[in-house]
Order: C-alpha cells, then sequence, then structure tokens
C-alpha cells in the first residue's frame, strides 16, 4: 500500500499537469473531457482480457509490469514534451496504453488483498486503500500546481518517475501468496473458457448479479453523468482557484470515509452500509444542484467523499469475502470492466446531454425556466445543476428499489463466505 500511494500520488500529479497542459494550448472543453474518457475507458476495456492472465500470472509479477509499462506510457509523453513535438493524440495514445496497464493493477491489488491481510481486517484493509485515493485527490493537485508554476511541466514527469520506482521497489520486497486453483485447472482451460469462467461465476450467484448492477448504475449514474460536470457546473459562475477548493472537499470527505470504514464493525451488515452510502450520495448531488453556492456545493462533495469510500471500500470486501481466491482476479476485473463501462458511457453522454437538452431549457426564454427554473435559479450552469437534481433523485429511487430485494438486502446472509486456504508462496520470497 505504501508502494501504491507514491505510485498514485505521482500519476495524479501526472494527469493534473496534463490536464492544465491540454486547456493552456487547446482552450476547449470538449478536448479535457476527451482527456479523461481515455483516462477512465481503456480500464475497462483491457479488464476484459486482463482477469484470465491474473488468475494464470504470479500475481506479484503482474503488478509490477504493470507498473513498469504505465511508467513508460509517461515517458513516452515526457520524451515528446522535452523535444517540443506533444501533441493532443499523443497523449490520448499514452493514456490508453496506461488504461490498459491499470486494469492488470487494480483487479491484481484487489485479488492479493484477502492473500495478505486476515478476514476479519479487510475492512479495516479496504478503509486504508480508499485513503490512498483520498491523498492523491488531495496532494497530487497541489503539489503539481507548485510544481508546475515554480520548475514547468517537466518537473511533474520527473516526480512521476521517481514515485514508479518506489511503487516496483515496494513490489519487489512484498511477499504474495498464490492460491491454489480449485474452481476450475487453469493450466488445461483455453483463455477463452477462462474469460466465460468469470461471467458463468457471477450469474450462478443471483446476489452477486444484483450487487454488480447496482454498483455498476451507481458508477453510471454519479462518476459517469454527474461528477464529469463538475468543471464546467462551477466556472460557470465561479474561480478556478474556488473549483479547486470544491475539488479537494471531495478529498477531504474521502480521507474522512476511510477513517470511519477502517473502524467500521464486522457486527454491521455491509450491505446496509453501501445502500446508506449510495443514498447519501444522491442526497449530496440534490444539494449540489440546489444553489450557485460555493459552500454548499462543496458540502455535496465532501459528502460524496465520505460516500463512495464506503460504496467502494464494503462493495470490495463483498466481492473478497464472497468469491473463491483462484477466481478473483478475473471476478474483479470483470467488474472493473462493466463498472468502467457505465462510468465510460455516462461521460460520453453528459456533456452532450448538458449542451443540447438540459442547459437550453433553462437559459433565456427555455421551457423550465418558470418552472424548475423557480427552485434552482436559471441561467448558464443551471441545466448542469438540473442533471445533478435529477441523479439524485434517480440515485433515491435505486436504493428505495435495492432495499426492498431480500436476496441483495441480506446478501450476506444468503451467501456463505469461502474458505481462504492452501495458499503458498513462490519460491524465492519470504514468507513474512
Amino acid at each position: 500500500m505504501a508502494g501504491q500511494l507514491v505510485s498514485t500520488i505521482g500519476s495524479g500529479m501526472t494527469r493534473f499537469g496534463l490536464g492544465v497542459w491540454v486547456l493552456a494550448e487547446t482552450g476547449d472543453t470538449a478536448a479535457f473531457t476527451t482527456l479523461l474518457f481515455f483516462a477512465v475507458f481503456p480500464i475497462g476495456l483491457g479488464s476484459l482480457f486482463a482477469g484470465p492472465l491474473i488468475d494464470r500470472w504470479n500475481r506479484r509479477t503482474v503488478m509490477i509490469v504493470g507498473n513498469v509499462v504505465a511508467s513508460l506510457s509517461t515517458v513516452i509523453i515526457a520524451i515528446f514534451f522535452f523535444t517540443d513535438t506533444l501533441m493532443l493524440w499523443h497523449l490520448y495514445v499514452a493514456l490508453f496504453i496506461n488504461g490498459i496497464a491499470n486494469a492488470f493493477i487494480l483487479p491484481t491489488l484487489q485479488s492479493i488483498t484477502p492473500l495478505l491481510v486476515p478476514r476479519e481486517s479487510l475492512n479495516r484493509a479496504s478503509g486504508l486503500n480508499q485513503l490512498v485515493r483520498a491523498m492523491e485527490s488531495i496532494v497530487a493537485p497541489g503539489l503539481a500546481g507548485f510544481l508546475v508554476a515554480l520548475f514547468g511541466l517537466g518537473a511533474v514527469f520527473i516526480v512521476d518517475f521517481v514515485t514508479f520506482g518506489a511503487s516496483i521497489i515496494a513490489l519487489v520486497l512484498t511477499a504474495v501468496p498464490q492460491p491454489q486453483p480449485k474452481a476450475e485447472p487453469l493450466s488445461t482451460a483455453s483463455f477463452w473458457q477462462d474469460f466465460a469462467f468469470g461471467f458463468q461465476y457471477i450469474r450462478q450467484r443471483p446476489g452477486l448479479v444484483y450487487l454488480l448492477s447496482l454498483f455498476s448504475l451507481t458508477l453510471f449514474l454519479l462518476p459517469g453523468v454527474g461528477y464529469s460536470l463538475v468543471t464546467p457546473l462551477v466556472l460557470s459562475f465561479t474561480t478556478e482557484e474556488v473549483l479547486g477548493l470544491i475539488l479537494s472537499s471531495y478529498g477531504v470527505g474521502s480521507i474522512v470515509g476511510g477513517m470511519l470504514m477502517a473502524l467500521w464493525s464486522s457486527r454491521f451488515r455491509r450491505m446496509h452500509g453501501i445502500l446508506a452510502a449510495m443514498a447519501t450520495a444522491g442526497l449530496a448531488a440534490i444539494l449540489i444542484s440546489l444553489d450557485e453556492n460555493p459552500w454548499l456545493i462543496g458540502a455535496g462533495f465532501f459528502l460524496t467523499g465520505i460516500s463512495f469510500v464506503f460504496i467502494v471500500g464494503l462493495n470490495r470486501v463483498i466481492w473478497q469475502l464472497k468469491t473463491a481466491p483462484e477466481v478473483q482476479g478475473r471476478i474483479f476485473a470483470l467488474q472493473a470492466a462493466i463498472g468502467v463501462g457505465g462510468q465510460s458511457l455516462g461521460i460520453l453522454i453528459a456533456g452532450q446531454l448538458a449542451s443540447r437538452v438540459f442547459e437550453p431549457l433553462l437559459t433565456g426564454d427555455g421551457a423550465l425556466v418558470n418552472s424548475v427554473g423557480a427552485l434552482i435559479g436559471s441561467g448558464p450552469g443551471r441545466g448542469m445543476a438540473f442533471i445533478f437534481l435529477l441523479i439524485g433523485l434517480l440515485q433515491l429511487v435505486v436504493v428505495l428499489v435495492s432495499s426492498l430485494m431480500p436476496s441483495l438486502r441480506l446478501l450476506e446472509d444468503k451467501m456463505p463466505d469461502v474458505a481462504f486456504e492452501e495458499m503458498t508462496v513462490p519460491a524465492g520470497q519470504s514468507a513474512t
């Protein structure tokens, strides 16, 4: 986790610096959102193929190679930048490569956690892992902005290289047990049989199907459609400095959520925590929509940061406990493919919905100026605010329907935990 912390902060700094570069060079919001799409979509695409390979290969080796490939994509961008030949399409290609690498890194990290941590400590481990993401959202933008202002974008690349090196050293020093295959003999199954097995494994467990659908729908609505509109919504009435503070409130909320998550008692049903957090995220989206008030929007994002720590963290622990260790590479990769696919679809349609449908409805003499506009205001940005209001209400409906489904609400009672046993440490690694 220490290695991933420094690596994640370094990668976050690079993403921030590249986003600033794109806006400075092009002044085009569409180019910026396309950059965001290429940072997200390849993870879902690559996850379709990563799962079977993760379960076949040594998981520590997968983490090391994945980090090396991700760092090489940054090296390529740095070379173009230092030679003054960097173009926008170079960034798209590099982010695509980086996303494919992360499609291997992220599911592998999730699948090795229950091999390294006692099951009674998985909640704490998941909460601490969420703290890593929170630290990225707070530390990376501020540190990157400082370095770019003083030394330029090149300094950010140098820091990113150093953090990648620290991450790889930490992985080399970590012993990762390998689960013994029991669910299916991977050595005799073809890649496509392994690929199909992930679908079959989940399909045979209806509770997991419902949980995956609920999680993916939430990613489509909130990080997808909603939060991809944050920057243009806030900049429609205030400055970039205020935007930075509002975005950092999400990171502060994530830190608070991570600490609370680490204290979560195993006596409480995790599904209840997930549903409560999803409802809180829906209420936060409604709060964000109500007024052009930075404090109100910041409070909404603070609550969102807390909520998503529990949504992502508790969801991860359920999958770690309810699926066999030897298939978790495929399971987590499939979950990433579907979840990130939903989020990517939300990102793609959000801009079109805002500019072509909702903004015209609440500006000038738009059809909703005298109705919805009386509640949340009218003018530039209020169409995007209306989108936040709608997805918040829809999220609450989804939570209500899910709460009425015993197969989902009582999933932890209806599905037994799997046994974590017969794990081996590869030759040459210490077991300590």
